[in-house]
């Protein structure tokens, strides 16, 4: 019997979506996808960002990485991947996507300046370029149930998704290619495979 896996996978390549993987080792592309929003959504920015995808059966997508649709050229970190089993056999795989919506370079600081004023300020060096990332208002599972509890949350802040390889850490500096800087105050690590949150302030420095 033929591998229902090679099955799906041509169609995949007939009405699927042309992607390619964006890696640091080299691109690979001439994979093949299906992609879609949430049919049931009904908030505007989960609708945008957000996206149900199936992926072949021997797809070289992991948790983590950049893939960018070759038509629109736009950019989704691959959040989830969970393999699709039939009989023995992996037929396919379902994940999520997160739409990046900023770039930018992450900063680490190198050392302190001082100028003829003897004022001090701290300087930055870049040590990763072109980070892609969804950067948004903090993301809740459920609707808060208190005036109570929307007083302990500090809603000013942004949350960062991006690839754990990156190497995002704590005090370094995020900066987008709009110019914004921003610092991290925590990083999350363990609600996504090869996927972090990083909590975000207004740098200062």
């Amino acid at each position: 019997m033929a591998n229902i896996g090679e099955s799906i996978k041509k169609v995949y390549i007939k009405i699927g979506t042309g992607i390619t993987l964006i890696r640091d080792t080299g691109n690979i592309s001439g994979e093949y996808i299906d992609s879609e929003t949430n049919k049931q959504v009904t908030k505007p920015f989960v609708a945008e960002f957000f996206r149900n995808a199936s992926f072949p059966y021997d797809t070289n997508c992991v948790s983590g990485d950049i893939m960018m649709f070759n038509t629109t050229l736009d950019r989704f970190i691959v959040m989830t991947k969970s393999p699709d089993v039939f009989g023995n056999d992996i037929a396919e795989f379902a994940g999520v996507l997160y739409k990046c919506n900023v770039s930018g370079e992450i900063q680490r600081a190198s050392g302190e300046l001082r100028d003829t004023q003897y004022h001090i300020s701290q300087t930055f060096e870049t040590v990763r370029e072109d980070c892609y990332a969804l950067m948004t208002e903090p993301l809740y599972a459920g609707e808060l149930e208190t005036e109570e509890e929307l007083g302990l949350l500090n809603i000013d802040k942004e949350e960062l998704y991006i690839p754990e390889k990156y190497d995002i850490r704590v005090l370094d500096r995020y900066v987008s290619r709009s110019g914004e800087y921003f610092m991290v105050t925590a990083i999350r690590k363990n609600k996504f495979d090869g996927v972090v949150v990083a909590v975000l302030d207004e740098d200062t420095r």
